[in-house]
């Protein structure tokens, strides 16, 4: 308990750093759909994908929704995929950037398409019997902007953005993203990272973000002769198309795009294991998506 306290409660002693701005939303976009799961798959067997599905169709507001499921198998059984899962779409792609280049192509390809709020989760989700009840838990038909489905708590100085795990921002992308994503020229001071590459974002919250932001980082992570792929970047480490050194940032990143970098989730946002934080509300884990006049 001491722990969790001295881990999570750490930027309480530093008061004077401002609030990230309020995030941009187009409020003009009117979706069809209210639902869609965006499902990365490799080699997981089409049984215990269909377990986790199912387990979220049973969750208020999941029964009725669209499913993409984007496999990178070069051998997937496609039909076996469709009689499984009935999804409503099975794309066959090229077995290159982990699930956050099946994220960004979902993204870019359905700009004009998107549901209300998507989920984005590999086909096997991390903590699945914690997963569950913080969908249940914490999602909000009408208010969810961005809920990150991985653990919360690692807060990072834009400047020298690292986490405990090994991960660093040697190029200075944190503070670059910043500005694109939130479309100023105010210096980040501190980024909520995210993790497990899962979360549930809206419509609106992924389009107030200029949609050549998400097609620059595509390029970057499925592109062979991209920046992220060069020996500037990768420093000495190994790097494959199928699992690039850039994904991980990526990874970490998802917060920052989907402009919900709110550091009180860090203190405020109880573990995937405690569940519900006594005294808390929805608001502890995620952005709402209210506008400067609270609508």
């Amino acid at each position: 308990m001491l722990i969790w306290l001295a881990s999570n409660f750490s930027i309480i002693d530093t008061p004077s750093i401002p609030s990230n701005p309020g995030p941009h939303l187009d409020t003009e976009y009117n979706p069809l759909f209210d639902i869609d799961i965006v499902v990365s798959m490799y080699k997981e067997p089409i049984d215990h994908v269909e377990w986790g599905l199912k387990s979220i169709r049973k969750i208020p507001g999941f029964q009725t929704q669209r499913l993409f499921i984007y496999t990178k198998d070069e051998n997937a059984n496609i039909e076996a995929i469709n009689d499984a899962m009935r999804p409503f779409k099975v794309i066959h792609v090229p077995n290159v950037g982990r699930e956050g280049e099946t994220y960004l192509r979902h993204i870019v390809d359905h700009w004009d398409d998107l549901a209300k709020h998507t989920m984005f989760i590999q086909a096997d989700i991390h903590n699945p019997r914690e997963f569950i009840p913080r969908v249940r838990d914490y999602f909000d038909a009408e208010r969810t902007g961005m809920l990150s489905l991985g653990f919360p708590g690692n807060v990072c100085d834009c400047a020298n953005c690292g986490d405990r795990f090994g991960w660093h921002d040697d190029t200075g992308m944190v503070p670059s993203l910043y500005k694109k994503v939130y479309q100023t020229d105010e210096a980040c001071n501190r980024d909520l990272l995210s993790y497990k590459g899962q979360f549930i974002a809206s419509a609106r919250r992924i389009r107030g973000v200029k949609k050549e932001v998400y097609e620059d980082l595509w390029k970057a992570i499925r592109d062979p002769n991209s920046w992220a792929h060069e020996a500037k970047y990768l420093r000495g480490r190994r790097d494959e198309m199928s699992a690039p050194i850039f994904g991980y940032t990526l990874e970490r990143v998802w917060g920052l795009l989907m402009q919900c970098s709110d550091l009180e989730i860090a203190w405020k946002c109880p573990t995937l294991l405690s569940g519900k934080r006594r005294g808390g509300s929805k608001a502890d884990c995620q952005c709402f998506d209210e506008t400067s006049n609270g609508t």
